[in-house]
């Protein structure tokens, strides 16, 4: 289905942007549109992309008007990582790139009130039907309040994170889309050799650091300083997988050793940004 899909984005302007409009309509499948633009901006240039993505920007607009942004972000995001990607054929440029756009997400949050707002009603409403029976007194009410402010808070931290998934799903599932069609095999070569530059990799530990130490705002964004670093470890997992090629039940096998161990993950990305890590682990002669 999705080679399908690809190929009919591919096929024409009018045929990408119906794709990207449609898609854009449908919660959560809407990565897609963004996709859609990615594809269309990493094979036939940023002109092309952009004319999509005024179109992929009816839906997106849509949900703007309503108070979400997001779709925004990430159409926006994925037309400048793919971009990127194209020109350079850097993914540590477009990992940089993702940190510094997520992260304007992120200080964006100051200029949407309404979104804040919404959160915060949402909150509030979910909280008080569940704690509406206890909620009897005043000192109670006020440590539900303190509670519905902190739950809002945490979510809001990750809003910049969020979109950094966000932009990364979007150009992956692009550039997959592209290799597939043009090259195969060819994203999993140039995800396996995926690794940050050092003097990157520096700042992001730095600013990592001084957030865990507690400096405003840092401390606020370390969720997405951990991302990129992130990204190097699984890079770096799927690349000793193939190297060994121990099958795919290995590969998942790393994939939920991600998913509960992430901090082990961030800390091999930060270790192979610095002293290449992939030349520890030669192919297997046979």
């Amino acid at each position: 289905m999705l080679r399908g899909l690809a190929e009919y984005s591919m096929s024409g302007r009018r045929q990408a942007a119906t794709v990207a409009i449609l898609f854009g309509l449908i919660p959560v499948l809407n990565v897609l549109s963004g996709a859609v633009v990615a594809l269309v901006t990493l094979r036939r240039g940023a002109s092309e992309g952009l004319l999509v993505l005024l179109w992929a920007a009816l839906p997106a607009g849509l949900q703007w008007l309503v108070g979400d942004s997001s779709a925004l972000f990430m159409i926006v995001g994925a037309l400048l990582a793919a971009g990127l990607l194209k020109s350079s054929g850097s993914w540590s440029k477009v990992l940089a790139l993702m940190t510094v756009l997520a992260l304007l997400t992120q200080l964006s949050l100051a200029l949407q009130p309404a979104y804040v707002a919404q959160v915060s009603q949402v909150i509030d409403q979910m909280m008080s039907e569940g704690q509406n029976i206890q909620l009897t007194t005043g000192g109670a009410g006020e440590t539900a309040l303190a509670s519905s402010e902190e739950a809002v808070g945490l979510l809001l931290r990750f809003y910049g994170f969020y979109h950094f998934v966000i932009f990364m799903l979007c150009l992956c599932i692009a550039r997959h889309w592209q290799a597939m069609l043009y090259n195969p095999g060819g994203f999993q070569e140039e995800f396996h050799s995926l690794r940050l530059d050092p003097r990157f990799a520096g700042i992001l530990l730095a600013l990592l650091l001084a957030g865990e130490l507690g400096v405003s705002p840092l401390a606020s964004w370390v969720p997405l300083f951990c991302m990129a670093p992130l990204v190097n470890g699984i890079a770096l997992i799927h690349f000793v997988v193939g190297q060994r090629k121990t099958g795919m039940n290995w590969l998942i096998l790393a994939w939920l050793f991600t998913l509960f161990m992430a901090p082990v993950v961030i800390i091999l990305g930060f270790a192979d940004a610095f002293v290449d890590l992939r030349k520890r682990f030669a192919p297997v002669q046979k």
